[in-house]
């Protein structure tokens, strides 16, 4: 019985290298050239989100076992950040799938496609899941930094020195790190998780490492980025990681197209970040009891995503939402369920 029981957990390793995977390819995409997450502001925003999410991650350890007997409105309110993330992505994933990988595809089927993928097998359990994170962790993080490093030969340092982003604004650095916090909130759903990895109560340093490693990632790619592109450009751009290996090849042409390796490793890293709010929201409706409503979850992303009547562009909208709406209702839903497990402890009621 008691190996049977070690069979359903994973490590903290596992866990530690889902979340980067999860969290690494929307953060490179989405922050940089956003706001004021650029230069020395950027830097500073980051710092402050090491101080904010090693609290934060102490606060959702200690409230983990309250994710395991939420009331089920609380849990249902959880799946409105799955759902408007989930399609966004998808939007995201199958542009960038008719884009750069292959033409002549419809875009509907290209991201029915992707759904399918990234869907299947996320309502059969973690153990699986943390095996892929374990191993292809090491492997996508070694392939961005080996990028990272020939990327750095087209540099021009002239553009670190522009005055524009020289000057640190505290203002600019404080709408910065809201940026960034509001990005790393998907850490929110991380008790659902810990009643599933070993010693939960002791996994704050795997977490907290991961947000490092994050960090670390997110502060290398703004000072590659502007040192590529330069202030002007790197403002205009939409998803300004993605050109940043055009061009880019060893001596001797030898591995030519480097951008191409960069893509499929952007590519991967989208659709692991999908299969995990996947996974999110089917663990959410078998806890709360609407298995039922599997699919529907899955057709309300798809539909989202791919806009029919073409009235709302998830990918306009997004960045609005997850500062506006978004995060502030994860962070309303975690602090309310902290206080509803406190006055639930205090009134005697034993732990599930």
């Amino acid at each position: 019985m008691q190996m049977f029981a070690d069979n359903q957990r994973i490590s903290h390793r596992q866990m530690s290298r889902q979340m980067i995977l999860s969290l690494l390819v929307p953060i490179l995409l989405c922050l940089p050239g956003t706001h004021h997450v650029l230069g020395a502001n950027g830097l500073l925003g980051i710092l402050i989100n090491l101080v904010v999410y090693f609290f934060v991650i102490i606060l959702l350890i200690r409230i983990s076992p309250a994710y395991e007997v939420l009331p089920r409105y609380i849990a249902v309110l959880y799946l409105i950040p799955l759902i408007f993330t989930g399609a966004y992505l998808l939007a995201v994933a199958s542009r960038l799938v008719c884009t750069y990988l292959i033409t002549g595809i419809p875009r509907w089927l290209v991201g029915l496609l992707i759904l399918g993928v990234c869907a299947v097998g996320s309502h059969v359990g973690l153990e699986k899941r943390g095996r892929m994170g374990e191993v292809s962790c090491g492997l996508v993080l070694g392939s961005f930094l080996l990028l990272y490093v020939l990327a750095c030969f087209q540099g021009d340092s002239a553009y670190l020195n522009d005055p524009i982003q020289g000057e640190l604004k505290w203002w600019y650095g404080l709408d910065s790190a809201y940026m960034i916090f509001c990005v790393l909130s998907f850490l929110g759903f991380l008790p659902f998780l810990l009643s599933k990895v070993s010693k939960p109560h002791s996994s704050w340093k795997p977490a907290f490492s991961g947000v490092l490693v994050l960090s670390g990632m997110l502060g290398a790619a703004l000072i590659l980025a502007q040192a590529v592109f330069g202030w002007e450009r790197l403002i205009r751009e939409q998803f300004p990681i993605l050109p940043l290996m055009a061009g880019t090849d060893l001596p001797g042409d030898v591995l030519a197209r480097f951008d191409v390796l960069w893509i499929a490793l952007v590519i991967y890293g989208l659709f692991f970040s999908l299969g995990s709010l996947c996974f999110y929201g089917n663990h959410i409706l078998d806890q709360t009891r609407l298995e039922s409503l599997r699919y529907a979850l899955l057709v309300l992303v798809y539909v989202l995503a791919e806009d029919p009547f073409g009235r709302f562009r998830i990918e306009a909208w997004f960045g609005w939402l997850l500062t506006h709406a978004l995060t502030p209702l994860l962070v309303v839903l975690t602090l309310y369920v902290a206080v509803w497990y406190k006055s639930r402890n205090r009134g005697g009621v034993p732990e599930k």
